[in-house]
C-alpha cells in the first residue's frame, strides 16, 4: 500500500484493541484531545465513539467476568492505546477517510479517489474549488478566512448546501513551491485530512520561512527536514514523512542505480495534482471555480460577510 511499515504495525493494534474492547462490552478507545490537536472536527469523524467523560480506564466494575489474564491483556491494550503506544487518533482519522493515490489502470496513471481536500457535505448540491499554493501570501490569506470563518459559517447558515475542495496549485517560480506540496500530500497520507489540515495551517503560518530568499542557501534535504518538523507539530510522524519524501534510490551506490531521476513517493499524486490545475487552465493561485466555472470576482481580500453573500443567490436558487 506505500504506508511506512510502522503506520501498519499501529494499524493492526489499534484494531486489535478496539475488537477486544467490543468483546468487552466498551466503546473503542478514541483519542485524547491532546492526540487529536485539533478542537474542531471534521464531517466524517463520529465523536460518539469518545468514551464518557467521567470513565476511567482502570475502572473494571461494569466489565463481565472474564479470566484475570483477559482483563489483564485488555487492560494492557487500552492503557497503550491511551498514552498513543497503538494506534492514536490520527491513524484513525487516516484510515477513515481514504486519501488519493495515483494507480496505473493500463494507461497513465488515474487516482484512486477523486483528488481534493473536501471540507463539508460530499453530496452537497454547490461545488467550491480553490487552487491554493503554500509559497503565495494571497492563498494564504484565502485559506485563513476560509478555514476561521468561511467554512463554519457556511456550516451555520446553510448546512450541507457547500462543499469547499481544495486542490494543490504549485507554482514552479517559487522553487519550495514542489517541495512544500509534496510535504503536504506526505502528511495527508500519513494523517488523513485532519492531518493534512493542521499541516496546512502550520506551513501557512510559517510562510515566510519558506519563501525564495530564506532558501536559496538551502539544500532540498535540509528545506525537508524543515518541513518534517511541522509535520511533527501536526501530528505525524517525522521519520516517516521523510522516508516518504526521500528520493528513491539513494541508499544503492550511484553506479547500481537503475534510475537516477525517480523522484520520491510522493511525485507521482503531485503530478495528478499538477495535471489537475493543467486540465483546469489554473496559472496562478488562489483560482476559484464556483460549481465547475472559474469566478474571477471572489478575491483572496474577501471577509466572511463577502463569500456569504456571493453565495447566497446559489443557496435560493436550490428552493
Amino acid at each position: 500500500s506505500g504506508l511506512p511499515w510502522g503506520l501498519r504495525l499501529r494499524r493492526v493494534a489499534t484494531a486489535a484493541a478496539a475488537l477486544l474492547a467490543c468483546l468487552c462490552q466498551l466503546p473503542p478507545v478514541s483519542a485524547t484531545p491532546a492526540q487529536a490537536g485539533s478542537s474542531r472536527r471534521p464531517a466524517c469523524e463520529d465523536s460518539s465513539r469518545a468514551l464518557p467523560p467521567n470513565h476511567s480506564l482502570r475502572s473494571t466494575s461494569n466489565f463481565p467476568r472474564f479470566p484475570r489474564f483477559f482483563l489483564s491483556s485488555r487492560r494492557a491494550f487500552l492503557s497503550f492505546s491511551s498514552i498513543g503506544l497503538i494506534g492514536g487518533g490520527l491513524a484513525k482519522a487516516g484510515s477513515q477517510s481514504p486519501v488519493a493515490k495515483p494507480l496505473s489502470l493500463g494507461g497513465p496513471p488515474m487516482p484512486s479517489i477523486p483528488l481534493g481536500h473536501a471540507y463539508g457535505n460530499k453530496a452537497a448540491p454547490i461545488g467550491i474549488d480553490v487552487y491554493l499554493d503554500f509559497t503565495c501570501p494571497f492563498s494564504r490569506k484565502m485559506f485563513t478566512t476560509l478555514h476561521e470563518s468561511v467554512i463554519p459559517a457556511l456550516q451555520k447558515e446553510f448546512p450541507d448546501k457547500v462543499l469547499i475542495r481544495e486542490f494543490n496549485q504549485i507554482q514552479p517560480w517559487h522553487p519550495a513551491s514542489t517541495l512544500v506540496h509534496e510535504a503536504a500530500l506526505a502528511a495527508e497520507r500519513l494523517g488523513g485530512a485532519r492531518a493534512y489540515e493542521r499541516f496546512s495551517a502550520l506551513v501557512f503560518e510559517n510562510q515566510a520561512s519558506f519563501f525564495d530568499d530564506l532558501l536559496y542557501e538551502k539544500s532540498r534535504k535540509e528545506v525537508y527536514e524543515q518541513l518534517a518538523n511541522l509535520g511533527e507539530k501536526a501530528g505525524v510522524n517525522k521519520n516517516d514523512m521523510i522516508q516518504l519524501l526521500m528520493v528513491k534510490g539513494l541508499e544503492t551506490p550511484y553506479e547500481e542505480r537503475d534510475e537516477h531521476n525517480a523522484g520520491n513517493d510522493i511525485t507521482g499524486l503531485l503530478k495528478l495534482y499538477i495535471k489537475k490545475s493543467r486540465k483546469a487552465g489554473v496559472h496562478v493561485s488562489p483560482t476559484v471555480f464556483v460549481n465547475g466555472m472559474e469566478d474571477g470576482m471572489i478575491s483572496s481580500g474577501w471577509t466572511v460577510d463577502q463569500w456569504i453573500e456571493h453565495l447566497r443567490p446559489l443557496i435560493q436558487a436550490l428552493s
